[in-house]
This record gives C-alpha cells, structure tokens and sequence, in this order.
C-alpha cells in the first residue's frame, strides 16, 4: 500500500472527518445502552507533525492549523468545534501543531464504560503502533475499559461480516479506505451491502474523497440505491468541484444517521468551510440521498 496517513494527519479531510465521528457518538451516547464503534481502516491513532513525514507534505497547516487560527479570530464558535479542539489538545499543544490524534484516540477518550471500540489495521506494524497508542492514551480519559478496546490487524471491510452484527445491538461503523485499488469501491459497496444485511440497523459512516465529480456522484448514487436505508452525504471542500483527478475535499456517506444530525452539522460544517477553503468558490454541502420516510 502506498497510502501512510502519516503524510496527511490533520489535514482538511481529517477535520471534517473527526467532527462527525464525535458528533455521532455524542448523538449515540444519548441513549444509556452502550455501542459497539467499529473502525475498519484505523491507521497508528497519533501522528507527530513534526516527524519527516507530516512536515514533507505539511498538510496539517492547511487543515487543523488554519481551523484554531480561525477559532481565535472568531467571536462565535460551534460547541463542537470547541470540543474537538479540547481533545486534540490532550495529546500536546495545538499552537504548535505536536501531535494529532486519529480517531482511535479521539474516540476511546470521549466513549463510556459501556461502549467498546474494535480499531482494524491492514498492516501489522501500524497495527502494534495503533494497540500501544491505545494502551498509553491520556491518563485522564479513561472513560472505556482496557479490556473494551481491541485493536487488531487484518483486512478492514472484511470486519464488516465478522463483526456484525454486535453484542450490543447498536452500533457505529467507520470506514476510511485510502481508495488505491481499482477495484476498490466496488469492494466497498459489496462490503456495506454485506454489512447493512447482518446489520440494518447499524449507522454507517463512509469516508471518500472528492475528485472526479461526475464519477463520484455515480458511485454515490450506486450505493444509496442499494438500500432503502435513509443516506446522507456531508461534503466539504477547499477547492471548487472539477472533473478531474485533483483531489478539492472530501465527504463522509452517512447511512441511517441519527436524528437532528445534520440539523446540529450545518453550522459546524459552515464554520470550517470559511475556515479551511483556499479558493471562495469551495463549496460545502449536506445532502440527502435518501431521505427518511
């Protein structure tokens, strides 16, 4: 595999991604009953920006360090974006752009006794890397038990059969492939629909970028015609959409989102659009592909 997430921990892609992954596990924690989160392309969970890697593309300058410059000129801040910062700052200072934590991190420090998390990594040595940042995370974020956090190699949308459905009955499915296989998103579909059948019931959150618009859209719309399960498409972009294979941002496939999720995304989504767009015309966007009934 050549994709390392190393490269482009904290980037624009990585902030629109953690703030719907706490957003939706603060929507699942409203509810007493513990989850299962399950992750199928975890990555090492914390990233040094200041290692070769992350200052080779110094991505992260452009994504969670234009968002706190922005937090502080601001008069009025989302509460979520306020509380994404407070966990990213757990991990080491955010004006000096440190450390960043993955969303392995980011999730075991917010889920309760009650909630487990199963991270799943392709490659075993990022894999050993992902089970020790685990095992060491914040003294004071020990919400979850050890014993309630696995972290495991092996091939992520294949988690998708073995581990659903949960014990739990509830549960929240992160998918982040680095899309390098040509084959690769009609593996995902194959994988979801997998999924959705074990589990129908199960909120999905699907992870893609954005480029090549007209084919992403067909593939998107592939996927919400494989289910009658009500799917939303949260987008956001530093670039104006073009045809071609530039990548302008990402967005994240959301199958039976929770209530007032995207009601409560709209002006977090807003807010870091201004914030993180390098061109005027970038657009943002919630959208449903199938609505609910």
């Amino acid at each position: 595999m050549n994709y390392q997430h190393h490269f482009h921990a904290g980037n624009h892609a990585d902030v629109l991604k953690h703030l719907v992954l706490l957003q939706l596990i603060e929507l699942m924690q409203q509810k007493p009953t513990g989850f299962l989160l399950l992750e199928t392309h975890a990555g090492a969970g914390l990233y040094d920006l200041q290692a070769s890697e992350a200052r080779r593309s110094d991505e992260a300058t452009g994504g969670i360090g234009r968002l706190v410059q922005a937090t502080q000129a601001a008069n009025t801040v989302p509460d979520l974006i306020r509380f994404y910062l407070e966990q990213i700052e757990r991990f080491g200072s955010i004006l000096h752009l440190s450390h960043y934590p993955g969303s392995p991190l980011l999730a075991v420090c917010v889920l309760r006794p009650q909630d487990r998390y199963i991270g799943v990594e392709l490659v075993p040595k990022v894999a050993r890397e992902l089970s020790r940042h685990l095992a060491e995370r914040p003294i004071q974020a020990p919400c979850i038990p050890d014993r309630r956090v696995i972290a495991r190699d092996g091939e992520g949308l294949a988690a998708l059969k073995a581990d659903l459905p949960p014990l739990e009955r509830r549960g929240l499915i992160l998918i982040d492939p680095p899309y390098e296989q040509a084959q690769e998103r009609d593996d995902i579909v194959t994988a979801l629909q997998e999924g959705l059948r074990r589990f129908e019931t199960g909120v999905y959150a699907l992870w893609y970028p954005i480029k090549q618009r007209p084919y992403l859209d067909r593939w998107l719309n592939r996927i919400a015609k494989s289910t009658p399960r009500p799917i939303l498409a949260i987008e956001n972009s530093v670039f104006p959409d073009e045809p071609g294979n530039r990548l302008t941002g990402s967005g994240l496939l959301i199958i039976n989102p929770p209530w007032q999720f995207d009601t409560l995304m709209q002006p977090v989504l807003e807010f870091i659009n201004d914030a993180l767009k390098q061109d005027t015309a970038a657009p943002c966007a919630i959208r449903w592909l199938n609505p609910p009934k």
